[in-house]
């Protein structure tokens, strides 16, 4: 892996407190994986729902570029909603991401698009959300407000190249600030 490839690297971990099939958690988290590929992003995926192989690292604080995505039932705002980011407002890392999978199943069975494939662009975009570093949407890519699921063009589901620039823009470590000590004498 190159250094500049290790740098744009982000570590997701996910908690499925709904309780997904292993395979279509499995399928939703690579298609948001891929994704975030698109946009110059490797995403490392630590299924902190697979048990007890995975307990010790999923209980162990966050370290840098580490993010959590969590799968709930249904939000407390209503079942229309399909996934949220909860953005700081101060310049910190921004690092826990919800999708809400009854809500995502409901609009599966309604649309007739598979539940991972909602369930892997709902992740994507709510984890563009945190490393965007905004609840802001675009007028037109995966970070649109609202989607027609049934479209089929690539660039309907991919971030726009603005997006992805910026996401990596904010993953490029920063060189430290260097303080120089001046001595006054008097």
């Amino acid at each position: 892996m190159s250094i500049l490839a290790a740098a744009l690297a982000v570590t997701i971990r996910v908690y499925d407190l709904y309780g997904l099939s292993p395979d279509t958690r499995h399928e939703a988290l690579a298609l948001a994986a891929e994704t975030l590929a698109h946009a110059g992003v490797q995403a490392i995926i630590v299924d902190c729902s697979a048990g007890p192989a995975a307990a010790t690292p999923c209980k162990t604080g966050l370290a840098d570029g580490e993010i959590v995505l969590r799968i709930h039932r249904y939000p407390k705002d209503g079942a229309h909603i399909l996934g949220d980011a909860i953005i700081r407002s101060d310049p910190g890392p921004n690092t826990i991401a919800t999708v809400y999978a009854a809500a995502i199943a409901e609009r599966s069975r309604r649309t007739g698009t598979r539940l991972a494939t909602i369930i892997g662009r709902v992740s994507a975009h709510e984890i563009g959300h945190l490393l965007l570093g905004t609840k802001a949407h675009a007028t037109h890519g995966l970070m649109r407000p609202s989607w027609e699921l049934q479209r089929l063009d690539r660039g309907d589901w991919d971030f726009t190249i603005e997006d992805a620039a910026t996401i990596r823009r904010r993953l490029q470590p920063h060189e430290p600030v260097r303080v120089l000590a001046v001595r006054a004498d008097s």
